[in-house]
């Protein structure tokens, strides 16, 4: 019996192994995962072939990230295969079914077929394969053999980078853009000004990052709470990109799929504008501060609308911009303008009059107007957050719909035929904190958890199908004011802006999120700690209620957590849980100032996430 036993066992366990290696752990989620039987085993003799056309783009990508994901050095060919077994290839063909982006991968014991109509196609089956390997190094890796069909929900996948506020390095964005790229997102929006910083060098106005780019330091005192800086106090807070900083951005993210979208915010969030620049603000002889903004509090941030030298100036601006990026989209921000200075400016009181505005808001769609000419004449598409629809609108842009509830934007845009991105403050703001607001980093009192972005879906259901096919995607927004450290900007980034991905790539039929959850905590989290990506994994915090019962002198404790398959167990006395404390299986009674930790375990019996503590008073 015991030999029987012994044998059942030799044959359970490597069978369990496959098993796991087989899991569908995939982000984005293909169309379709066929996992067929055997492995194919990658080794320093495998061989790879690409196709001529794109050997120096994409042979630097795939030997690099094989060989840090894997340690592996293999040969690298151009043209045909030459081999009959243990190789990848790389193939551009004719296939309907393959869309722009998409692509097939199909792995066997012999070799590895990536089919695609395009680059793009190409650098994202990659990304593909590299998640298929085992995370961990070795001599011979075995990659479960499978069939991946895959193409693109949307043709916008994007992330704002607000580096206004708290300006990021240029090694810090490309950095970025390797692990955000490497789950196909295919648009990075870089939100270049604001009331806090001018990050652009713009050569024909070079106050712009003299001036615009500084700011008087007030670390450590709370964003909203801080004083306007003093003309006589030193500015030593900021930075900007150079223009050839700026090129090398674009290329480099150019061969990863990914496209640069600039943005420069008027005719509001302009005062690092107006302290370069103070003549382009409504009042001749200005008695306001215009310094640089230092914090949330920017009074006096609108340019003028009715001064003629504000769209010379302004067409200068855009100029440069659009010679310097390729990418057809420019970004003029239109959002948020407190118009009160515009209804006491003289200048702009006359412009409403010549062209027979009937108010403010009126004049706003005059000041948009003359800026989507200035961007067309580039032979750019202009974008413009949705407040850019008040008065007149201005048919021809794009609109990024981020307002909801009063506003609704997300129907009104692309009813009235406007190309439209989603991105929902509700759903998209991840500058918002991801966990109990007492356990997070400084931030928003608003908590957008994971699965909140996760669950998202763009396309309202009361457009019609011509409405809807006019939503060109979804875009994930991370505002600065709270993110002022490299590792802080990745902890509010990650693993959101991968929820997001998935949001924009992988059909709703194939989305679920506890298979999602489950990909981060068998797979992701460790693939991005290779990348020494500071993850947050506030998904597995436990978020605590309670009531005091003063009748009965009890405390009523909720405990809840986003995740599904998962278990909490708790202690009141102090003490650390372990499995072998109570598991939460419904709200309990407490003593009232007891202290209540709780954490979340798999199945396992390992701690996910930081364990909750609070003091029931």
């Amino acid at each position: 019996m015991k030999k029987l036993f012994f044998i059942i066992a030799v044959f359970i366990f490597p069978l369990m192994g496959i098993a796991q290696e087989r899991e569908n752990t995939f982000i984005p989620q293909p169309e379709s995962v066929v996992f067929t039987s055997g492995e194919f085993y990658l080794n320093n003799d495998t061989q790879i072939f690409i196709p001529k056309k794109y050997n120096k783009d994409l042979k630097s990508i795939v030997t690099s990230e094989i060989t840090k994901d894997t340690r592996l050095n293999l040969t690298v060919n151009t043209g045909r295969v030459k081999v009959d077994s243990n190789y990848i290839v790389f193939e551009i063909v004719k296939n309907t079914s393959i869309k722009s982006e998409g692509y097939i991968l199909e792995i066997t014991p012999l070799k590895i077929t990536v089919k695609a109509q395009d680059y793009a196609g190409l650098f994202n089956a990659f990304q593909t394969l590299r998640q298929a390997i085992p995370v961990g190094s070795g001599v011979k890796i075995p990659i479960p053999s499978m069939i991946v069909v895959d193409n693109p929900r949307f043709n916008w996948r994007g992330v704002m980078f607000d580096v206004s506020r708290h300006f990021q390095p240029k090694a810090f964005v490309l950095k970025q853009i390797d692990v955000l790229s490497s789950y196909k997102i295919n648009k990075l929006h870089l939100h270049l000004t604001d009331d806090q910083g001018w990050r652009i060098e713009i050569k024909k106005h070079p106050n712009l990052t003299k001036i615009g780019a500084w700011r008087a330091d007030r670390t450590g005192i709370p964003w909203w709470s801080r004083e306007a800086a003093t003309a006589k106090e030193p500015k030593t807070v900021g930075g900007f990109y150079t223009q050839e900083d700026l090129k090398e951005i674009i290329a480099y993210a150019k061969v990863r799929n990914v496209e640069i979208i600039p943005e420069i915010d008027v005719p509001a969030h302009s005062k690092a504008l107006i302290a370069a620049y103070p003549h382009l603000f409504c009042y001749d002889n200005p008695t306001a501060n215009f310094e640089v903004a230092v914090g949330g509090k920017a009074p006096d941030n609108a340019l003028c609308a009715g001064k003629e030298t504000t769209y010379n100036f302004l067409e200068d601006v855009i100029k440069e911009v659009a010679d310097l990026f390729p990418s057809k989209y420019l970004h003029i921000g239109g959002d948020e303008c407190n118009k009160s200075n515009w209804k006491k400016c003289s200048y702009c009181q006359n412009v409403k009059t010549d062209h027979h505005l009937a108010d403010e808001e009126e004049l706003q769609s005059y000041f948009i107007q003359r800026m989507h000419k200035i961007v067309t004449t580039q032979n750019k598409i202009m974008i413009g957050w949705d407040e850019v629809l008040s008065g007149k609108g201005v048919k021809g842009a794009t609109i990024m719909a981020w307002r909801r509830g009063k506003y609704t934007p997300e129907l009104q845009a692309p009813k009235e035929g406007y190309p439209t991105i989603m991105t929902s403050y509700l759903h998209s703001y991840i500058s918002q904190v991801q966990g109990p607001t007492f356990m997070e980093p400084e931030g928003p009192n608003v908590v957008l958890p994971l699965s909140k972005v996760y669950n998202h879906e763009p396309i309202p259901k009361e457009l019609t199908t011509e409405e809807a096919s006019r939503v060109m995607g979804n875009e994930t927004c991370l505002w600065g004011e709270f993110t002022p450290t490299e590792e802080h900007f990745e902890y509010m980034l990650y693993p959101r802006l991968l929820a997001s991905a998935e949001v924009s790539w992988s059909s709703s039929k194939v989305k679920s999120w506890e298979r999602f959850q489950k990909a981060l905590e068998t797979s992701h989290f460790k693939r991005l700690e290779n990348e020494h990506v500071n993850v947050a994994k506030s998904l597995f915090t436990v978020y605590p209620a309670f009531a005091i019962d003063q009748l009965h002198n009890e405390a009523i404790v909720y405990l809840e957590t986003e995740t599904v398959g998962y278990t909490i167990y708790y202690t009141v006395n102090g003490e650390d849980p372990t499995v072998n404390s109570t598991k939460y299986e419904g709200n309990f009674k407490a003593q009232p100032k007891s202290l209540l930790k709780a954490g979340l375990f798999n199945k396992e019996g390992h701690l996910l996430g930081e364990i909750t503590e609070i003091r029931l008073k």
